[in-house]
């Protein structure tokens, strides 16, 4: 969600059918709630926003916070490396987005979750490695403080036997408490994941629930949690 009033849904980059240029999309979309209106909008050059399986975070004042992901190689002449630093997108004005210059980023990968914690922390969890495509464990943790824009490496303690295990394309939800996150489902190259695991953000350490459920295991899937007040 962005724009002036924060009633617009905002769609950038992602995989396009008939997309043969890869090393940027000039366009972003957004769809006004209140008026069930599509409209378009021009990105700033060099955005290089085609990608598959980036992270987003949306924070205050219509900014978005965009990193990772991989590209679909159509015309291998054209591909070019996803950038290391995180892109920061003013869904307001959006002729002031860019990328930020950090000397400090994350190892590349895609199919990772973000979550906004406290406000302006993003908690990063799993995902697969953008060099060597094994899934990232889920005790190896890197948040992005959106005030002083800054990476830095958390080390979680999972629970025993070494679970949740490490895993991409999962869901994740804030929970009620501001600072737990719940994940649920995933994949890791050769398994789909049916269990449910808490992290909590104050102590680190992963709790798994109970996983006895009916519902099948799944991968890119989506997850919403409904905020209790």
């Amino acid at each position: 969600m962005g724009g002036l009033n924060g009633g617009n849904m905002i769609i950038m980059g992602g995989v396009m059918p008939n997309q043969m240029i890869l090393d940027e999309e000039p366009k972003a979309y957004s769809y006004d709630i209140d008026l069930g209106r599509w409209n378009s909008f021009t990105l700033p050059k060099g955005n290089r926003l085609n990608r598959q399986g980036a992270g987003c975070t949306a924070t205050e004042n219509g900014l978005t916070f965009i990193w990772g992901g991989k590209r679909t190689a159509r015309v291998p002449s054209r591909v070019t490396n996803i950038p290391a630093n995180i892109y920061r997108f003013d869904s307001v004005h959006s002729e002031n987005s860019s990328f930020l210059p950090l000397t400090i980023n994350p190892p590349s990968r895609y199919g990772h979750t973000q979550t906004l914690v406290d406000g302006y922390k993003i908690v990063v969890l799993g995902g697969f490695d953008g060099q060597t495509g094994d899934a990232i464990s889920l005790a190896d943790i890197w948040i992005f403080d959106t005030r002083i824009f800054n990476w830095t490496q958390v080390s979680a303690e999972l629970d025993r036997d070494g679970i949740p295990a490490n895993r991409s394309s999962h869901s994740q939800v804030l929970m009620p408490d501001g600072y737990s996150i719940l994940i649920y489902g995933g994949y890791d190259g050769y398994h789909v994941y049916n269990d449910v695991a808490v992290l909590d953000t104050h102590t680190w350490k992963w709790t798994v629930k109970n996983t006895n459920a009916a519902v099948q295991g799944r991968a890119d899937h989506t997850g919403k949690t409904n905020k209790i007040d």
